[in-house]
């Protein structure tokens, strides 16, 4: 019979740690985070009802291959929860692929936005234990050959096979697209098919997202520039195509999260989604996407006010909820044995990693006063009161600590991601106005940089203030692309000064740019040798700091942590007028290019040859029958 711990080893644990500090509202990176404790019995009716439709949708026993279903609850009930019990279960009975999208940066360009959360989301780990993406070429290869290959076999032995026959991903390509018959784009085909390969993987993952490669990388795996002048639309016909290949595999199981916000479109920005909020913006594509899908099931999770305010007033408002909200799914605040068992679930997570046993499940509360104060509150609110309650001495410096190094350590897939970087640097520099940093005394930035027709976009903002008693307009370009044209676009606006009001254009970019690309080089030659203007290198370990600050920012609870609690765990753990990146920006420009930029081409090129060189070492002896298959 166990006994349990000792009272001093679990109060000095207790003093250690709070198990329930920053993890109580449940935001976007929590979903993929598999040590998130989950309730199995709480809102079992919105789980099961997800999970009951995707069953029979596999088990085509629904007329309607699309169903969109809507989870309304209010704030901090437990949709996100709800969210992350889906991911997990699909990720350990593989009845469907799980695609979430839970940030919104940017309203006018949500298809966009939407076929990189796709992406992101593919990439991550399936129920096969490969990313989603290469279980989806595994059985694109598999239902064309008539066989049932093992997508971690089929992964492992790629690299061999790529390295025997360098024409096995066209060959494979052209084996899989008879099957297909409905795909307008056989690349699409290919760069899923290149997911395969390691080293190509990242490469062939940007280019399904509507990202560039460079003219050598996209020339080596035999892809298509896709730099469309209309990205939004294309973007949406590579999302409808890839979601369509899913569709012959499994079933796409879609989610929308974090739609209450009160952000709308500028009408500036866009004429034709100008006033609209996140969550009608969400629920135009939702609608798009339903007339499209094949097959899928749709799950958007909102507040019930939202979905009664903000829908009545959309024309054809019967035709989106129709589309979206075939069933309704309300979430139910807790009754008091819900609320034990909820903190009862999170001790036993803390106390076990610990290897501890409490005397009671509650423990250090009682489960007297759980019961009263769980009685139809939310799981927010109770959770809430176990982090202020459960130790004593808690320090709010070191409780954002703690939430600001689980989102440094969640970040990925912000390298390329020129917007995501510009918003972090901006709040970053917004944060320091008033302040002198290098001589420059901050005033305001200015986001729109007008006219923003003529730039395209691409200054991101002009940093406004003074410098030895002189105005100083610095238009700052975040710039990650890897496109020659794209680039040599964005240098040449960067010193159109007089159009846009700028005393300096600063680039900001970690990648080299090639003595071939002739606008780009005449363009920076002119920036930084005849205008006064800078080259900042982007260097992940001064980003990332900004980066996650920016999101902790968006993301704290104001009722728990207060703005001047944050300001002043900002300014004693990480201050801004530290930050390299800023200092850099704002700094006397060198007029030389930096030295440590990042040769793209040099670093695909290192990729092949290990990949090369480990498939020469491996062992010869595992079959490669799909190899011979292909070659038929």
């Amino acid at each position: 019979m166990s006994t349990h711990s000792s009272l001093d080893q679990l109060n000095q644990a207790i003093k250690d740690c709070n198990p329930f500090e920053s993890n109580f509202v449940v935001k976007s990176h929590h979903i993929w985070n598999e040590e998130f404790p989950d309730v199995p019995s709480l809102h079992t009716h919105a789980s099961d009802t997800v999970i009951e439709v995707v069953q029979k949708i596999n088990a085509d026993q629904i007329q309607s291959k699309t169903v969109g279903l809507a989870i309304l609850a209010p704030k901090g009930v437990g949709k996100t929860h709800v969210l992350s019990r889906l991911r997990r279960h699909l990720k350990n009975d593989g009845n469907g692929f799980f695609i979430y999208m839970g940030e919104y940066s940017n309203l006018s360009a949500i298809k966009r936005q939407f076929l990189q959360c796709l992406a992101s989301s593919l990439k991550k780990t399936g129920s096969q234990g490969v990313m989603q993406w290469q279980e989806l070429a595994t059985a694109l290869i598999s239902r064309a050959m008539g066989k049932k290959y093992v997508a971690q076999q089929l992964t492992e032995q790629f690299p061999k096979a790529l390295a025997r026959q360098p024409e096995v991903v066209n060959q494979l390509t052209n084996k899989v697209l008879p099957s297909c018959p409905e795909l307008d784009n056989p690349y699409i085909l290919k760069a899923i098919i290149w997911t395969l390969s390691k080293a190509h993987a990242p490469f062939a993952i940007n280019w399904l997202s509507g990202k560039e490669l460079s003219e050598a990388q996209a020339k080596a795996m035999d892809l298509p520039d896709s730099s469309k002048d209309d990205k939004d639309a294309e973007a949406f016909n590579i999302t409808r195509q890839i979601l369509d290949l899913i569709s012959y595999y499994t079933t796409p199981i879609i989610c929308f999260d974090e739609l209450d916000a009160v952000e709308s479109v500028d009408d500036s920005m866009d004429p034709m989604l100008g006033g609209f909020t996140r969550a009608q913006v969400v629920a135009s594509l939702v609608k798009d996407l339903y007339n499209n899908l094949k097959r899928g099931v749709l799950v958007t999770a909102m507040y019930a006010q939202t979905w009664k305010e903000e829908f009545s007033s959309i024309s054809n408002a019967a035709g989106i909820k129709d589309r979206i909200a075939q069933k309704e799914i309300s979430l139910n605040p807790l009754k008091a044995d819900d609320a034990v068992l909820l903190v009862a679930c999170w001790l036993e997570d803390f106390y076990s990693k610990q290897g501890l046993m409490p005397p009671q499940p509650v423990y250090p509360f009682e489960e007297k006063q759980i019961r009263e104060l769980g009685d139809g509150a939310t799981v927010r609110d109770i959770l809430q009161w176990c982090a202020k309650n459960f130790s004593k001495n808690s320090d709010p410096t070191k409780r954002l600590e703690k939430i600001y190094q689980g989102i440094e350590d969640s970040l990925e897939d912000f390298s390329e991601d020129n917007e995501r970087i510009a918003n972090a640097l901006a709040f970053g520099l917004q944060r320091l106005q008033g302040q002198t940093i290098e001589r420059v005394t901050i005033k305001e930035l200015d986001y729109e940089v007008n006219p923003r027709w003529k730039h395209k976009g691409f200054i991101n903002f002009r940093i406004l203030g003074h410098e030895n008693g002189k105005d100083v307009k610095i238009g700052v370009c975040v710039l990650q692309n890897s496109h020659g044209r794209t680039v040599g676009a964005a240098v040449k606006y960067l010193t159109w000064y007089k159009d846009f009001d700028l005393t300096r254009g600063c680039l900001v970019r970690s990648k080299d740019i090639f003595s071939h690309w002739q606008v780009a080089n005449d363009s920076l030659d002119k920036l930084l040798h005849k205008q006064g203007g800078e080259w900042v290198s982007l260097k992940d370990e001064e980003i990332k700091p900004l980066l996650a600050l920016y999101q902790m920012h968006k993301e704290l609870d104001k009722d728990v942590f207060s703005e001047d609690e944050f300001n002043h765990f900002v300014q004693e753990k990480h201050p801004l007028s530290e930050n390299g990146l800023i200092k850099e920006i704002l700094s006397d420009p060198s007029g030389e290019a930096p030295e440590d930029l990042i040769n793209e081409d040099m670093t695909f090129d290192d990729l092949l040859l290990d990949s090369s060189l480990e498939a020469e070492s491996s062992s010869d002896s595992e079959e490669l029958d799909f190899l011979e298959a292909a070659t038929v």
